[in-house]
């Protein structure tokens, strides 16, 4: 009687703390949920001016867009018109009416996996690399290639312009990042330094730093112009795939948490926030000011990161500390991206997720959007200009949200 008494007893405990742990995680789950409608009510409720800056993305899409007949790679919005184009493993880049859902054209000219896509400023000029280790410079108005450059010797994975304008640059598996001019098609500069693939690169607004991740697990920051390294950051225990640098307004909100991140005494962080909290004082003044005397662009104070580790790490540059490890994920993040507000930050995974985390309520998880492509989602982009976000996914779709 004992021993059938024991087998049916066995794993029961085990058993009622599963249910436990996942009604807890459900819990939370409805907890954030009704948080987040809360929110939306207070912002957008009844009798309530529309704040597009402060709009999220949420469930069913507003366009579910087929057309490539190989996983999306990469999304990008047009800095002015109401486009979106899409880079895929089919060789082809597509560009999409955001408003229609349809397919304007189609660019070929890659013979390989078209890795990454990239405006310039004005939108007159898009960049794309490819697996076929060569990066093109396209008329986007004529869709026509003005340039193809080759000189790395391994699949390029992304490439961007300088604000400029009259430089590319790039990054590859070769393990090297190049500078090209757009004009000639020449390779300028080479910078070495990683130890494995090069997985994204990240220029800021400011024109002389860089930023690149890497299947070493480490990001680098760079003085370009220079051709130097500025610092590294090791903090990831598996590959990075994306950097982003903030935005003057997503600084204004992370630059309370610098402080929590410094190390030593309270005696020690108190001084240590003063002087901190008087010289970002004095640096804003003297940015203002150079500002209003010569435009001199926004220098960003921060940089987030997405990692095969699941995790979201936000980095504060001039000190090198780490500001915080969102976790959450349950599967590779791909990529993050500042929404414009600077209230919050965008990743997708390949957990089918799309999620907004809260930059001003300790990175709490503010909104998910589950199953937004089957099985992964590969790629996110912000419009600034119109309050919309496009992904892409396995599922060779790309939607805007």
């Amino acid at each position: 009687m004992g021993v059938k008494y024991e087998k049916k007893c066995e794993g029961v405990l085990e058993r009622k703390w599963t249910i436990v742990t996942k009604l807890s995680n459900k819990a939370l789950q409805l907890e954030n949920e009704v948080e987040s409608l809360r929110e939306d009510l207070k912002n957008f409720g009844k009798g309530k001016v529309r704040d597009k800056s402060l709009v999220l993305p949420r469930a069913p899409p507003k366009h579910v867009c087929k057309g490539h007949r190989q996983p999306i790679t990469c999304v990008v919005f047009h800095p002015i018109f109401s486009q979106v184009v899409t880079a895929s493993e089919d060789c082809t880049i597509m560009v999409w009416d955001t408003e229609e859902g349809t397919v304007e054209k189609t660019m070929k000219g890659h013979i390989d996996t078209v890795q990454h896509v990239s405006f310039n400023q004005d939108g007159k000029q898009l960049a794309s690399c490819s697996a076929d280790m060569s990066i093109k410079v396209w008329n986007f108005e004529t869709h026509i290639c003005l340039k193809t450059m080759r000189g790395h010797e391994h699949t390029v994975s992304c490439v961007k312009f300088t604000p400029a304008g009259d430089r590319l640059v790039s990054c590859s598996r070769d393990k090297t990042i190049k500078f090209w001019d757009v004009q000639s098609g020449y390779c300028l500069s080479t910078l070495q330094g990683h130890k494995d693939w090069v997985r994204h690169v990240q220029i800021s607004p400011c024109s002389s730093i860089l930023a690149s991740c890497s299947m070493d697990h480490t990001i680098r920051i760079w003085d370009y112009k220079k051709c130097e390294e500025l610092m590294s950051f090791r903090d990831h225990s598996h590959v990075v795939d994306s950097v982003v640098f903030s935005h003057e307004k997503a600084d204004q909100t992370l630059m309370k948490y610098v402080q929590k991140e410094l190390n030593g005494s309270e005696q020690e962080q108190e001084k240590k926030v003063k002087t901190t909290a008087e010289k970002d004082k004095s640096q804003k003044e003297k940015n203002d000011k150079d500002k209003r005397e010569s435009s001199t662009p926004y220098t960003p104070e921060f940089l987030a990161s997405a990692s095969r580790d699941k995790t979201i790490k936000i980095f504060h540059i001039s000190s090198g500390a780490l500001v915080t490890e969102i976790s959450g994920h349950e599967n590779w993040v791909r990529e993050v991206i500042f929404h414009p507000s600077g209230k919050y930050l965008l990743s997708c995974a390949d957990d089918k997720t799309i999620r907004v985390w809260d930059l001003e309520k300790n990175f709490r998880c503010r909104k998910i959007i589950e199953d937004a492509h089957d099985p992964f989602v590969t790629c996110i982009d912000y419009n600034m200009a119109r309050p919309m976000v496009a992904t892409g996914g396995v599922d060779k779709e790309l939607k805007i949200w």
